[in-house]
């Protein structure tokens, strides 16, 4: 792993451009030094070959920065904060979805304010809500059940996924991924939501889909159990 990462950083631009400025540097330091001492007979020609060649290697480097590097930042922070701005925004659609559907299961608890979505938007506060429940009109189950027929929330929810679906997509072909990881987790994740478009209302039909949902909101995993954080969020803010 450690001789895999070195050898990106030795052949990335950055790199490059630290080995030139550190040749530059060692250049400057002889020539100068031999203002005091014997210079060989060879030394002014090399110099000026050297010199040349270390000083093409930084114009280039700069021309990069400036016509490729910078304007490829800017373009990757545009799409990342729309992405981000993006998951939220479906993120607490689809809440609002689950708060409506919850409460035509028979939850009364809860209420579709700004307050209790921005509260059910953490991890901590959608578990507190959603976890443990044994009847069909408490926890989750109050949802999971309104997912059996073909309700507006349903749909809903179908749409903001699709929509999501389409966001990562975008990333997908527009954002440069520097690792395998999220770039995998991503294409997963878009595989995924396209699987969850065809979902049909039912007892046993929608469980995927609520399963998905309640694994985005709670950070729970079935591998894992509960992580403490949303993944997706988290794998938007890494990249």
């Amino acid at each position: 792993m450690k001789a895999a990462k070195l050898k990106r950083a030795i052949c990335s631009v950055t790199g490059w451009f630290s080995l030139n400025m550190l040749l530059f540097a060692l250049l400057m330091g002889f020539h100068f030094s031999s203002l005091v001492q014997p210079r060989p007979a060879w030394w002014p020609d090399a110099f000026a070959v050297a010199t040349n060649i270390v000083a093409g290697g930084l114009v280039s480097f700069f021309f990069y920065w400036l016509v490729v590097y910078v304007p490829e930042q800017r373009k990757r922070h545009v799409i990342k904060n729309s992405l981000r701005k993006m998951y939220r925004k479906i993120k607490q659609d689809i809440l609002y979805q689950v708060i409506i559907a919850s409460q035509k299961g028979g939850r009364h608890d809860l209420q579709a304010d700004t307050e209790t979505i921005d509260r059910l938007m953490t991890v901590e506060g959608f578990k507190a809500a959603f976890d443990g429940g044994r009847e069909s009109d408490e926890g989750f189950y109050a949802f999971a059940n309104q997912m059996s027929d073909d309700t507006p929330e349903f749909r809903e929810i179908l749409l903001n996924l699709e929509l999501l679906a389409k966001q990562v997509e975008f990333v997908l072909h527009n954002y440069t991924m520097d690792d395998n990881h999220p770039f995998d987790f991503f294409k997963r994740l878009e595989v995924m939501l396209l699987a969850l478009r065809r979902s049909s209302p039912g007892y046993d039909e929608s469980k995927p889909l609520c399963r998905f949902v309640y694994e985005m909101f709670s950070g729970f995993n079935s591998i894992e159990g509960y992580r403490g954080y949303d993944v997706i969020a988290k794998m938007i803010a890494d990249i």
